[in-house]
């Protein structure tokens, strides 16, 4: 593995982003859950908003085939894992109204149910980095932590985020504005 993270700008279009929200708006908005269908809501760790993509949905089915495009060029030149399943993706909103954030976190459940893990996690950037302050996403690299240059990278809107889903990392609180993502988990048989 050369690295734990990576990231793409501009993978996505503004036209396309802006269309991924006006598509994803209209799904029914839920707040999230901490764990492996826990059922448990903290907002002491975290305060957003979700919908959740199916891979069904005709607007945006398309998304799957881009995670799935970007998914192939990071796994073939970065993480070489065994992936073999995208569930439903997760359009979250972040504001400064409710003070949106989400605590320092893990997305791999190691312990589950399911015979998967989780194993890398994608992050669509979807708004334009003017429209709001603060939500930094923070990754704890076990090689080389993001620089600030990385930072500011990948807040433009259209990068794709890619690290290790056992990595430790942070959405820091919105203060001002509203922040839009598509989040992916892709998953594989459990880490051994």
């Amino acid at each position: 593995m050369k690295s734990d993270w990576c990231y793409w700008v501009g993978a996505v279009s503004p036209q396309q982003c802006d269309a991924i929200i006006q598509s994803a708006i209209k799904l029914p908005k839920e707040s999230p859950t901490l764990g492996y269908d826990s059922g448990i809501k903290d907002e002491g760790v975290r305060r957003s908003y979700v919908r959740w993509v199916y891979e069904q949905n005709s607007e945006l089915n398309y998304t799957f085939d881009t995670m799935w495009k970007y998914l192939r060029i990071i796994n073939n030149d970065w993480f070489n894992f065994n992936v073999t399943h995208l569930p439903p993706m997760q359009f979250t909103e972040y504001d400064a109204e409710y003070k949106g954030e989400y605590k320092r976190h893990q997305d791999v459940f190691w312990i589950n149910p399911s015979n998967r893990h989780r194993k890398v996690s994608m992050v669509l950037q979807l708004t334009d980095p003017k429209e709001y302050q603060g939500g930094d996403l923070n990754i704890e690299s076990m090689i080389q932590n993001p620089s600030d240059g990385d930072r500011l990278a990948m807040r433009q809107r259209g990068t794709i985020i890619a690290f290790t889903s056992y990595l430790w990392h942070a959405l820091e609180p919105v203060t001002a504005g509203r922040r839009h993502s598509l989040v992916a988990w892709f998953e594989g048989p459990k880490f051994t």
